[in-house]
């Protein structure tokens, strides 16, 4: 090693402000992926109308597509994270996903247009997995669940951003054609994922440039050699504590399905209460910002706060208040008389969406040696992955066009419907790996 890779690594291991920079740098990167994967939200008639689709259909394109090669490649990009340099795994990943979200506007099918979606969930697997293992090795145990808040701010921002921008982006070349050699002509849905798609690469460069932090907490043997840990110890040491893990990525990942029920947010108001695309837009992201920023900070401040006075469970508390506060908002939402009333809802359900990511990984960094942090990260999104992003678009559509018949005004209903029934199930299976928690949390710290 060199000596100016040690000045570097010695920088990293004392600097705050450098482990902030890094932190804001990994919450970009999150932006830009939400922003890629929910753009598609917006162009949810237009899509319908050149493939002849259903909402099913258009289900799928939201959640498995993405979600299929998300989970599959979750693991495997898990285990590289606890082996290999973690920033260079997230500059590929942005290179990928930006690439492929372009693809998705030179779809000429719907086959090809649920293919490119794949391409997009492979290229973000490999974000979470290595930013979480990096936050690790950047902050103590009582900083990282505010770290991590700050982190996931990119679920927001880039949900508003996808939203809001999206809609002025709509506004401004909804009648624009453009003729290219060899594609051909291409409508305006098809230029938003390009726009949107391609200046990823300027971000992927920026992470690519980042230093790589020593690891730290690594568990070792009895002669106290660092150990070489499998996929397959990281299963067996989840088995050993299955009513933990399993109790809480299954509830958790139930729960963040509301998270993307929000997919259909820009339609409920389009069909519901006649509001135009742009209109629409800002009534989703706005309250996503406001809502889903101030959730965050708090429930991270919180967290760190409650940590620090000797709460060691405050990851899974806080994700079992969080699971039962966000049951109200989510149902009441889509059945408001208007859609003003609509919005200011949103907000309350907002608040408490993603403070289940936030718990997930400081519980990980509580209960789990460094080792298998990427691996048992990994897992945690194969959990949202199959549950979440993959069921989550998929229900109020399957309600809408099984259930009622594909009367798209009824779309409110199914996703009142749908948070209903999730709520319930998620909020008890977090409770009993909350109780699981506690025991393995404190046997740790002993």
């Amino acid at each position: 090693m060199s000596s100016e890779e040690i000045t570097t690594e010695e920088k990293l291991d004392h600097s705050v402000g450098y482990a902030w920079f890094i932190t804001i740098v990994l919450m970009f990167c999150y932006t830009f992926s939400m922003l890629d994967r929910e753009i598609i939200s917006l162009l949810v008639e237009p899509i319908k109308a050149e493939f002849n689709i259903t909402d099913f259909e258009m289900g799928l394109l939201m959640g498995p597509a993405f979600s299929l090669f998300y989970t599959v490649m979750g693991i495997p990009l898990g285990w590289a994270a606890d082996r290999y340099n973690r920033k260079n795994l997230i500059a590929l990943g942005i290179t990928v996903w930006s690439i492929m979200t372009a693809f998705c506007g030179l779809a000429g099918s719907y086959i090809q247009l649920f293919i490119n979606r794949i391409g997009v969930g492979v290229g973000e697997a490999s974000l979470t997995p290595s930013a979480s293992s990096l936050l690790s090795d950047l902050f103590p145990k009582d900083k990282l669940p505010f770290a991590s808040s700050i982190y996931s701010l990119g679920v927001f921002i880039g949900s508003s951003l996808a939203m809001i921008g999206g809609g002025i982006l709509l506004f401004y070349i909804k009648d624009v054609t453009v003729t290219w050699p060899i594609v051909g002509t291409l409508e305006y849905w098809q230029l938003t994922f390009i726009i949107v798609g391609l200046p990823g690469l300027i971000l992927a460069l920026m992470v690519y440039q980042i230093v790589e932090p020593r690891r730290k907490g690594l568990a070792v043997d009895a002669s106290g050699q660092v150990e070489k840990v499998s996929l397959v110890n990281a299963f067996k040491y989840m088995i050993e504590n299955k009513k933990l893990f399993l109790n809480f990525f299954l509830g958790g990942s139930i729960i963040a399905t509301i998270g993307y029920h929000s997919v259909w947010y820009p339609s409920l108001f389009i069909r519901t209460w006649g509001w135009s695309e742009v209109e629409a837009a800002t009534a989703t992201g706005l309250p996503s910002l406001i809502g889903g920023v101030f959730g965050l900070l708090a429930g991270g401040w919180i967290m760190g706060k409650l940590i620090e006075g000797g709460r060691k469970d405050a990851a899974l508390m806080i994700a079992f208040i969080a699971a039962l506060g966000i049951g109200i908002p989510a149902v009441a939402m889509p059945l408001m008389p208007n859609g003003i009333l609509a919005a200011i809802v949103m907000i309350g359900a907002k608040v408490f969406v993603g403070i289940p990511l936030i718990s997930g990984i400081a519980m990980i960094r509580m209960s789990v040696p460094n080792q298998m942090r990427g691996q048992f990260t990994a897992l945690y999104f194969v959990f949202i992955g199959i549950v979440a992003t993959g069921l989550g678009p998929v229900i109020p559509g399957t309600f809408t066009t099984y259930l009622f018949n594909e009367n798209t005004e009824m779309i409110r209903y199914s996703l009142a419907i749908a948070a209903g029934i999730v709520v319930p199930i998620g909020a008890t299976m977090i409770w009993f790996g909350w109780q699981e928690y506690k025991k393995v949390v404190y046997a740790n710290e002993e």
